[in-house]
């Protein structure tokens, strides 16, 4: 009797563990960390235990991870654009819809970001100020192109959000 029947109390053909193998392989791959636009669950990297008191060192970076958890309490984690602004960090979304983070941070606000396979938790809150994120629009602006990305005139609406490292 082989893992499968015991775990469903009966005898499996044959042709169902190899189906049972390929949804294993299928979830190992979603569980890796994210790249480009395919997201991943858990990060991984080395936990940072010191406060970061300037993000300064990011603005050669041009994409971060964010882990954030789900409703059903598994991680998901994304790849997302980051800019610091007097020394502190921030990553922005556009679109009409929220994304899958965004929705998670409105139910939990603590997330964790990896920079360069470096792991930091983090609290992650929208940014209200509307100076602040006039500021950080020109930050975003000026760091990613936003006219080579999406074009002159078809330049979406940013909103934003604060990165506050959490020991």
């Amino acid at each position: 009797m082989n893992v499968f029947a015991l775990l469903l109390g009966s005898r499996i053909p044959p042709r169902y563990p190899s189906v049972w193998g390929l949804f294993f392989v299928l979830l190992a791959a979603v569980a890796c960390s994210p790249k480009d636009e395919r997201p991943g669950l858990w990060l991984q990297g080395d936990e940072i235990t010191t406060t970061v008191r300037d993000w300064r060192f990011t603005d050669e970076i041009e994409e971060i991870a964010i882990e954030t958890r789900a409703w059903y309490l598994l991680a998901h984690s994304t790849t997302i654009w980051c800019v610091q602004h007097e020394g502190n960090l921030y990553v922005g979304s556009y679109g009409t819809e929220k994304k899958f983070w965004e929705k998670n941070i409105a139910r939990d606000p603590r997330a964790k970001i990896r920079i360069e396979d470096k792991i930091y938790s983090a609290v992650i809150t929208l940014v209200e100020d509307s100076v602040l994120s006039q500021q950080l629009d020109s930050a975003y602006n000026q760091k990613y192109d936003m006219e080579e990305v999406f074009g002159a005139e078809l330049i979406p609406p940013w909103w934003f959000y604060r990165i506050e490292q959490q020991l």
